[in-house]
């Protein structure tokens, strides 16, 4: 810590502005990376580690984090502590469907076969994210209508009617709930 202090001391004198900004950005990631060792199930932490990467813009390193991130599964089955897990598995979808084309984009500009490749790889980098959510959620003790919904209304985005209702079908199946079914309701008005 004491090194990382000296050399941000040390940039802030002779550095150059990108080199300033690296520095504490490194001098972040380490005080997150300590922290996590310390709490690994601490989500807000992990929220503001990964708000830290999506500023630099390395959807590798944003991917590997979400990934990590993910992998905490909270100790207990009880959903009051799921809540802000789940909440990882959203941003980490949302970031699949929407942001990870802006970041690649910003690197420059690409043929059309190319962007269509890309945009096909992260509808099914999205689709995979979803369905390993709704893996992860123990159905039996609880469910979170908030992803079948979110993963439903992706498929509508997709243009698979028939997917979102079999999913929306199979939700209803496993965990009756009435958000679900106001959802599933909705989503018929909506194609109507």
């Amino acid at each position: 810590m004491d090194l990382f202090q000296q050399y941000t001391q040390f940039e802030k004198q002779y550095g150059e502005r990108e080199g300033i900004e690296d520095s504490i950005v490194s001098k972040r990631r380490f005080q997150y990376e300590e922290s996590l060792k310390a709490a690994p199930t601490n989500y807000d932490t992990w929220f503001d580690y990964l708000r830290l990467e999506e500023s630099n813009g390395n959807i590798v390193a944003i991917r590997e984090l979400y990934e990590r991130a993910i992998a905490q599964v909270p100790p207990t089955p009880e959903k009051s502590m799921w809540r802000r897990y789940i909440y990882l598995w959203v941003n980490y979808a949302l970031f699949e469907e929407l942001e990870a084309e802006v970041y690649k984009s910003k690197k420059g500009k690409r043929g059309i076969a190319m962007l269509n490749k890309t945009n096909k790889q992260d509808v099914a980098k999205t689709r995979q994210v979803y369905q390993a959510c709704l893996k992860v959620i123990p159905h039996k003790q609880f469910t979170f209508a908030k992803i079948w919904l979110l993963m439903a209304q992706f498929e509508v985005r997709q243009k698979d009617l028939a997917g979102a209702r079999q999913l929306l079908g199979r939700a209803i199946g496993m965990c009756p709930k009435d958000k679900l079914f106001k959802g599933y309701i909705e989503l018929e008005l909506q194609v109507l």
